[in-house]
């Protein structure tokens, strides 16, 4: 074997583990947030699931690929309730908030669910039906976020600004 052809082995093989480094390498995002939408039946086949709403109880499908996700949020605004729940508005990116205000317009009277995923575990957040068009791109989970998934919200995403206005005030005496 000629040392140009074992020199061109080598090189080819060091690319490809260089290469494989990099795609194995990728940082996994420690938290995720995807926001489906009911679909019609399972008329979808491949791309439906089944979920459990709880706003009504019911059983039905959702469509599986989510119409915005954590990659669409621009920034967060967390709301602590006087009974202790956390919730949080998601404002979208241009082409998320393309996606809700597609999403909402054409399904009204579907469901919207939201799912929050993070190394631990995956759960369902809300499910709220769709009632009317939302143009602002800003999505509000009223409730069913934990703290712990809050944290991480505010460690990866800026807060809108009026959050942080807020959280700059004094508390109230």
């Amino acid at each position: 074997m000629s040392v140009t052809r074992l020199y061109r082995l080598f090189a080819a093989a060091l690319f490809t583990l260089v290469g494989l480094t990099a795609l194995g390498g990728a940082k996994k995002p420690t938290v995720s947030v995807r926001f489906h939408v009911e679909s019609v039946g399972n008329a979808g086949g491949s791309f439906t699931m089944p979920v459990k709403f709880k706003n009504p109880p019911r059983e039905s499908y959702m469509e599986s690929v989510p119409f915005a996700s954590e990659r669409n949020i621009t920034a967060i605004f967390p709301v602590m309730r006087p009974d202790g729940q956390v919730g949080c508005a998601f404002q979208l990116d241009r082409s998320g908030a393309l996606g809700l205000e597609t999403v909402s317009t054409d399904r009204r009277g579907a469901t919207m669910v939201v799912f929050i995923a993070s190394k631990q575990a995956t759960h369902q957040v809300i499910d709220m039906p769709i009632d009317k068009p939302i143009h602002d791109g800003i999505v509000y989970v009223p409730v069913g976020i934990t703290p712990g998934e809050l944290d991480m919200l505010r460690k990866k995403f800026p807060l809108m600004k009026a959050a942080e206005k807020k959280e700059a005030a004094p508390a109230p005496r």
